[in-house]
Order: structure tokens, then C-alpha cells, then sequence
């Protein structure tokens, strides 16, 4: 009778070192089973890495191979798949980047990064009303890190956009509720004046440039905008005082804008024939350097046109009509510019103020 608790005790400690037992092999196996998860990430963090530095490279092609490789290892990785679309977009492949895209935006709409690369996608596809909407989602979206910083970034580039396509009422709208989310630092106010003065809002832009001028009296920046507002407006005794003033206080920047400018008084049919030729010129070559090696046929056919234009032999009397067919000309290469290059003008450049006032 003894015999049998005996045997009881014995099954049931057997029992308990096997439950041990395999509580330690589940143990090992976890553990063995994070660690090669833990390497596996470490090696597709270097893949990405090697991937980025591919990218800074201009070796998009083999990035993307790259980062693929990491996206395999770790599939959920959002940075990981928004850096694909990135070296996609930079190779060319837009139709890979849009897929890519479509997929993180998928899971969550609210991406902010992921919704601005896609208005870049869009944006190279030509289709600007998709784009504008994309970037409105960035715009409001969420961000991981400084997302008010990241926001006012992603209007910026929209309102760049916008800018270049000279589409004044969608800029108009942008530029609005920005003057109260934008830094208020002189330098992003000068721009914001200077955008308004492209959506053709006058008015807005004085007020802004009359703001600076408050708290910095000697801006020539400032000043230069304020005279444009004005002259824009019809207040020429104005805009010829804030000139005067302006040329005073940035001599440099004024004189290259009054050799510029056709449209000055008092200049004659030969001094409008010359200005008109230094603008289809300057253009010209702004154009040629943006756009690269592999122009759109639109815009090197305008570039063969100013080329022949500046190479041409004009008599006197045929000087003031050529002259306004150069204009013209400028005008055109400084649209199909805006349309095909990546980086806008730069804002404050004399070229960029003069064919601002030719084309208002």
C-alpha cells in the first residue's frame, strides 16, 4: 500500500522536469529566435544604408535594388518603403513609386511624407490637379518629427508650384493662410511679398513689404517690392520714390535691374531693342541650365528660336518691332522654364523681377 504514493510523487516530479524542461527550450528558442530577428534588422538597416548613400550617389537604379533587399528583411518598415518611392521617383520610375506609395497610403492616409512624395510623383507625371490635392493631404497630415516645420514646407513647395504654372488664383488661396503660419523672419517675408506681387494681388503684397519696412527701414529688398507694388497698382509717383530709395540702399541690385528693364522711360527704340535681347539671352541661358541636357521639344524649339533671334541682324528701322517679338519670346521661354524645371528662379534675382513685371 506504501508503494503507491511513492510511485505517485515519482510521475509527478518526472512530469514537472519535463514541463521544465520544455519551458527552457521555449525560453532558448525565444530567445534564439529575437536574436536572429534583432541581426536580421541590423543587416537590413545596413542594406538601407548602403541604399541611402547609393542615393546621395545619383546611383538611384542600384539604391532601389538596395533598399528592396532591406524592405525583405523587414517588411513593415514605412521609412523604408517611403525612401523606395523617393529612389523610384529620382530613377524615373513613376508608375514603381506611385505603386509603392499607394501601398503605405493604404494603410494610413494620414502619412504626411508619404503624401508629398506622392504630389511629386504627380507632379512629374503632369497631373498637377491630383498633385494639389496630394499635397493638401500633406499639408494637414500627421508627420514623425517637427511636423509644423514639415507642413509649412510642404505649402512652400506647393506654393512654388503653383508660382511657376503663373496660376495666380490657386497661389493666392495658398498664400493667404500662410502669412500667419510662416516664420517671421525678413527673409520669408520678402518672399511672401514677393509671391503675392506673382498672384497678382498688389495690394497684399504693399502691405507685407510695408510691414518689414516698419521694423527695418533700410531693407532694399523690402523697398524694390514695395516700389513694384506700387508701380503695379498705378501709384507711380510712389514707385518712383521707393526706387530712388532702393537704389540708394542696394545700388548694385538696382542698376542691374534698371540695364534690364525694357520698360523704362526715356530709353528709345534702340535701348528697348538691346534690353529686349539681354532678357531673350539671359532666359535663354537660365533654361538651358535648369533644364539640363534633355529639354522637352516645346522648349527647345524656343531655345532654337532665341538663338536665331540673338544672331540676327536688325536695321533701325525694324528695331522696335523685333524688340516687342523678343519680349514675346522671353516671355515664352520664362513660362515653359517654370514648367519643365525642378528649382524655381531664384526670387530675388533681377530676371526673375523684371519678367515678373513683363508678364503681370
Amino acid at each position: 500500500m506504501t508503494a503507491q504514493p511513492s510511485a505517485g510523487r515519482s510521475f509527478l516530479g518526472t512530469f514537472g522536469l519535463v514541463g521544465l524542461a520544455m519551458a527552457l527550450l521555449f525560453a532558448v528558442d525565444m530567445f534564439l529566435a529575437k536574436t536572429e530577428r534583432a541581426e536580421s534588422l541590423v543587416g537590413a538597416a545596413r542594406l538601407f544604408g548602403e541604399g541611402r548613400a547609393l542615393m546621395q550617389s545619383g546611383k538611384n537604379a542600384e539604391a532601389i535594388e538596395r533598399i528592396k533587399d532591406a524592405i525583405a528583411i523587414d517588411r513593415g518598415n514605412r521609412d523604408y518603403l517611403r525612401t523606395l518611392a523617393e529612389a523610384q521617383l529620382a530613377d524615373g520610375r513613376t508608375a514603381d513609386a506611385e505603386s509603392t506609395l499607394t501601398e503605405l497610403l493604404e494603410s494610413d492616409s494620414t502619412d504626411g511624407l508619404a503624401n508629398l512624395i506622392m504630389a511629386r510623383v504627380l507632379v512629374k507625371d503632369g497631373k498637377l490637379p491630383e498633385a494639389i490635392s496630394y499635397y493638401h493631404r500633406a499639408i494637414y497630415g500627421q508627420w514623425k518629427e517637427d511636423g509644423s516645420g514639415s507642413r509649412l514646407h510642404a505649402r512652400f513647395e506647393l506654393i512654388d508650384l503653383l508660382a511657376q504654372r503663373n496660376s495666380k488664383e490657386e497661389l493666392l488661396a495658398e498664400l493667404l493662410p500662410i502669412q500667419d503660419e510662416a516664420p517671421g523672419d525678413l527673409k520669408t517675408q520678402v518672399r511672401i511679398g514677393r509671391l503675392f506681387l506673382v498672384a497678382g494681388s498688389a495690394a497684399r503684397a504693399a502691405d507685407v513689404f510695408s510691414g518689414i519696412l516698419n521694423d527695418d527701414p533700410e531693407n532694399a529688398d523690402a523697398r524694390a517690392g514695395l516700389g513694384e507694388a506700387e508701380f503695379a497698382r498705378g501709384d507711380y509717383r510712389a514707385a518712383e520714390r521707393d526706387f530712388q530709395v532702393a537704389l540708394r540702399l542696394a545700388p548694385a541690385l538696382c542698376n542691374e535691374l534698371l540695364m534690364l528693364d525694357p520698360m523704362e522711360r526715356g530709353i528709345g527704340p534702340a535701348g528697348r531693342f538691346r534690353r529686349s535681347l539681354n532678357l531673350v539671352e539671359l532666359t535663354r541661358n537660365d533654361a538651358s541650365q535648369c533644364a539640363g541636357e534633355n529639354p522637352s521639344p516645346e522648349l527647345q524649339g524656343l531655345l532654337d528660336e532665341a538663338g536665331k533671334a540673338l544672331e540676327a541682324h536688325v536695321g533701325g528701322v525694324q528695331q522696335s518691332e523685333v524688340a516687342e517679338q523678343n519680349l514675346d519670346l522671353a516671355e515664352q521661354i520664362w513660362q515653359a522654364r517654370k514648367k519643365e524645371c525642378k528649382l524655381p528662379p531664384a526670387a530675388d534675382s533681377p530676371l526673375t523681377l523684371v519678367m515678373a513685371r513683363l508678364t503681370q
